[in-house]
């Protein structure tokens, strides 16, 4: 496996400003500059100079994913394994890789019309990481969390993502009303990116930040009400990863999970298995159809979203 973690995402958004200050007094992420700077809109959940890169867009979702790699030879290798399939892998330019803080970087357009970056070399921060909220999240050999995309076409980002970037499929659930998720993993993290079939539109359906216990989850829980933060689904616990969670909508449309407990996968004795419920909760707060029916929860959804699902 050369991939070795979820390095960064770049989020989209109307409101960027509006999603600064919801990551910041509600996540508990801290921006990398002062107020005002051009570092305002990089978050950091760790050592890292960002995770989490906020810009203007005319819809939410995630607009990019850095995947970090081990080392230059482990890049040859997955971009030889790209190319060897078709795919038109672009080289990064200079402002590019100034822009991301890394020594080298090469990009394609990946699965669900993300576009889709390789990384290595990438520079920490001088400064420690501090919440502002005193949170802790839970990264490392784990990456930054998990990311989770919603597509007409899932199987065939399935099969790209394991056949191509060399991903397990760490596991399969049905949802009666909620589709079927196909969870990946790159590390001992059980899935750091997972596609659910959705026959509306391409789109984000979620991102994770995993926090150190749950405490940490409840308090989160806690600041979603204080700030009439509309939730998705309730706190749960699923059976899968057995993450202890809860959902809400961020100020770009798609979710946030915010979890604690999360299962580390040992490659030499898992085994993908079909699951069709959580254990406990994770029950629909409103109504809509957002692909969070059923266990997953559902979201609240405008007659102008509807229209273009």
């Amino acid at each position: 496996m050369s991939i070795r973690s979820l390095g960064y995402l770049g989020i989209g958004t109307p409101d960027p400003d509006g999603w600064v200050t919801y990551a910041n007094d509600v996540i508990g992420t801290m921006p990398a500059g002062p107020p005002g700077s051009d570092q305002e809109r990089l978050l950091r959940l760790d050592e890292h100079l960002y995770r989490f890169r906020v810009e203007s867009a005319e819809t939410g979702g995630v607009t990019y994913i850095g995947w970090e790699v081990g080392d230059a030879a482990g890049l040859d290798r997955v971009v030889r394994r790209l190319r060897d399939h078709g795919v038109d892998v672009h080289e990064s330019t200079r402002e590019e890789r100034a822009e991301r803080q890394v020594d080298r970087m090469l990009w394609f357009d990946g699965p669900c019309s993300v576009r889709t970056e390789l990384f290595t070399g990438r520079r920490l921060a001088a400064t420690p990481f501090v919440s502002p909220l005193g949170v802790t999240f839970v990264t490392g050999d784990q990456g930054m969390g998990h990311v989770v995309l919603k597509s007409p076409r899932a199987m065939e980002a399935v099969d790209f993502y394991r056949d191509v970037l060399g991903f397990r499929l760490s596991d399969v659930t049905h949802l009666p009303l909620g589709g079927t998720f196909f969870f990946m993993g790159c590390n001992p993290r059980h899935h750091s990116i997972a596609f659910v079939e959705s026959h509306k539109r391409e789109g984000t359906h979620h991102v994770l930040c995993e926090v150190a216990d749950m405490d940490e989850v409840g308090r989160a829980h806690d600041r979603a009400r204080t700030h009439k933060i509309p939730l998705l689904a309730t706190l749960g616990r699923h059976s899968n990863d057995l993450m202890f969670s809860f959902y809400m909508r961020s100020p770009a449309g798609f979710g946030i999970e915010v979890g604690a407990e999360g299962r580390r996968v040992d490659e030499a004795t898992w085994v993908s298995r079909v699951y069709t419920s959580d254990i406990w909760g994770h029950h629909a707060v409103a109504d809509g159809d957002d692909g969070y029916a059923g266990t997953i929860g559902s979201s609240r959804t405008t007659d102008e979203e509807r229209a273009t699902r």
